[in-house]
């Protein structure tokens, strides 16, 4: 990446008029998902709302924190971190709007790689089946490694330049695409259209001089899908918890419902209800002696305190086996105690 381009963290906005020139070929079937993994202050996706249909909800990533905050003042949802760090629902997305940085990575074995490629192969398992792709990439990195990635996932695929005006700068374009119900498992599994397209695309990577559609033109058009709940909450959060998103997490959160009610003090005031029939005295004693009858009983000067109390007797018996060797044998029993207290003060432990 150039020197300019570092300092801007790869950061190029889409023109607001090639946005335009975008949303001529979606069609919006319902209220639906927006996701952009590199949405920069916010503006691009923002655009994309305003023609969706009413009751579309938009969610954005962005690494640069600053960028971030001015994109939640025109999101609806927005994570400040790496799209590698964000946590999002598998296929939960119904358009994709990704324009990643243009750059060069190096991946496993030091084999180098655009980071284009990279992106899309990472974000595309968001896109739910059948959601659309809006891929913004320069014309010269269409290659086969990038081109078979596409087919992978994508069907219905065309490639469209900006124009002359914004495609002198960087030969930036456009790929539309619907993501496959399944992966594609073998190019044997392509149609003829679908190859003569990604054999068009990789042509158009190795000569520049091959004629491309201008973005904005022809009757090509994309349906976005109808998002199927938008009711249905969502995962989308970002590396770190804040205190927010806790606090959300917990109130929705099962385990916390039931970790209330064993924390609630109220919890502990269980109240006996009257029996249908009196109790016998065994029954009294068992229920003082497990507890559940302590405290006050009786009136005026017959007033006085039960407790109950469970102690453990140990007995012990020591005999003779045939050598004459002492064997001890100790045995425990535990002993049911009801333990009551006068007013005077006299304390009767009664077994």
């Amino acid at each position: 990446m150039r020197f300019e381009g570092v300092a801007k963290a790869g950061y190029y906005p889409t023109p607001a008029s090639q946005v335009a020139r975008i949303l001529h070929h979606l069609d919006f079937e319902g209220p639906t998902r927006l996701f952009d993994p590199c949405a920069g202050e916010g503006l691009a996706l923002r655009q994309l709302q305003d023609s969706a249909a009413p009751g579309s909800v938009s969610y954005g990533i962005e690494l640069d924190k600053a960028r971030a905050e001015k994109a939640q003042a025109c999101l609806d949802h927005v994570v400040a971190c790496g799209y590698e760090s964000a946590r999002v629902t598998p296929a939960s997305m119904q358009c994709l709007f990704l324009n990643p940085p243009y750059d060069q990575r190096y991946g496993q074995g030091g084999l180098e790689s655009r980071s284009e490629l990279y992106f899309l192969r990472d974000l595309s398992k968001y896109v739910a089946p059948n959601g659309i792709l809006v891929f913004l990439v320069p014309r010269y990195i269409l290659g086969k490694d990038l081109v078979q990635s596409l087919v992978n996932r994508y069907t219905d695929l065309s490639f469209y330049r900006f124009e002359d005006d914004a495609y002198d700068v960087f030969s930036q374009g456009v790929v539309f695409g619907r993501r496959r119900e399944k992966l594609l498992q073998t190019n044997r599994d392509l149609t003829d259209t679908e190859r003569q397209v990604a054999n068009a695309m990789v042509a158009v990577h190795k000569d520049a001089s091959l004629p491309i559609p201008v973005l904005g033109t022809g009757d090509t058009r994309w349906r976005v899908p109808a998002a199927w709940s938008l009711d249905e909450p969502i995962l989308f959060r970002g590396a770190l918890l804040d205190e927010a998103e806790l606090l959300q997490d917990l109130a929705t959160s099962d385990v916390f419902r039931i970790a209330e009610n064993l924390l609630d003090a109220s919890a502990d005031r269980a109240e006996l209800k009257r029996p249908l029939l009196p109790f016998r005295r065994t029954h009294l004693a068992t229920l003082i002696a497990a507890g559940a009858l302590d405290g006050a009983i009786g009136v005026g000067e017959t007033r006085h305190w039960v407790v109950g109390i469970t102690r453990k007797h140990v007995s012990r018996d020591i005999t003779e086996d045939e050598r004459g060797n002492a064997v001890v044998l100790d045995t425990e029993q535990y002993v049911t105690v009801v333990r009551t207290v006068e007013p005077n003060g006299r304390i009767l432990d009664l077994q």
